[in-house]
């Protein structure tokens, strides 16, 4: 009779956990394609995920599988494909995805941006300023917009600060379009005195630092011509070697 039971044990289907416990135990649902274009992301290509069969960690053991690597908190560094279908041009805001291992002040993650030089290609660089929602110190380079170009965060009330000395240069592939209510992928501008106000705090930043420049190589200068100062004449108890 046990062995009946043990054998009917063996034949019934463990049931999956629940999203609860799955979330609990680090686990979250994966997207559908249509979720994630919905959101503006491009899903992530499996196919082309990092080699590490053959690899060996420097004290010789062997790497990792893939599934372990991501159990242990790490997932692989990702090259976006590009997402807009038009250079950037100055003024227009969009989502710019920073380095994910920034320090601070450094800004990290995804943070919308403003276009302050333009790309020259699709395949080109651009300057950016970050844009944030947090207050910003008196006394520090930012302006506050307006006008929130993002609509979601205009619906919602948030106000835009540009942070005006964080000057990016990042790759048009970094750049993702904001969306609208609808999730419809938009390229909102900022206002012409808005980009007027924030180029004349991006002159002033950039002056103090030349001017701090021109003032090291000044003193570096002046230093480097100063004479030397004349050698102290041998006193009466100073001790010589003479020459055999």
């Amino acid at each position: 009779m046990s062995n009946d039971n043990s054998e009917a044990n063996e034949n019934m289907e463990v049931p999956f956990p629940s999203e609860a416990e799955l979330f609990a135990a680090g686990y979250v649902r994966i997207l559908t394609d249509e979720d994630l274009l919905a959101r503006g992301f491009v899903p992530i290509d499996f196919k082309n995920m990092p080699a590490v069969e053959d690899m060996t960690t420097e004290l010789g053991h062997p790497f990792p599988q893939h599934h372990e690597i991501i159990k242990a908190g790490y997932i692989p560094i990702s090259r976006r494909e590009r997402r807009i279908q038009s250079r950037p041009r100055v003024g227009q805001m969009y989502w710019v995805d920073f380095p994910h291992d920034a320090y601070v002040p450094e800004f990290v993650n995804e943070h919308p941006g403003i276009i302050i030089r333009a790309a020259n290609s699709l395949s080109d660089t651009c300057i950016i300023l970050p844009v944030t929602s947090a207050q910003q110190k008196a006394g520090t380079h930012f302006h506050q917009l307006s006008k929130n170009p993002n609509p979601r965060g205009h619906v919602e009330g948030r106000i835009a600060y540009v942070v005006c000395d964080h000057l990016y240069t990042v790759h048009v592939n970094r750049l993702r379009p904001l969306l609208s209510l609808k999730y419809v992928p938009v390229y909102p501008k900022v206002e012409p005195h808005d980009m007027t106000a924030i180029f004349a705090i991006v002159e002033k930043v950039l002056a103090l630092s030349s001017a701090a420049s021109h003032a090291a190589v000044a003193a570096v200068a002046t230093a480097a011509a100063m004479p030397a100062a004349p050698a102290k004449p041998l006193g009466p108890n100073t001790l010589t070697l003479k020459k055999k």
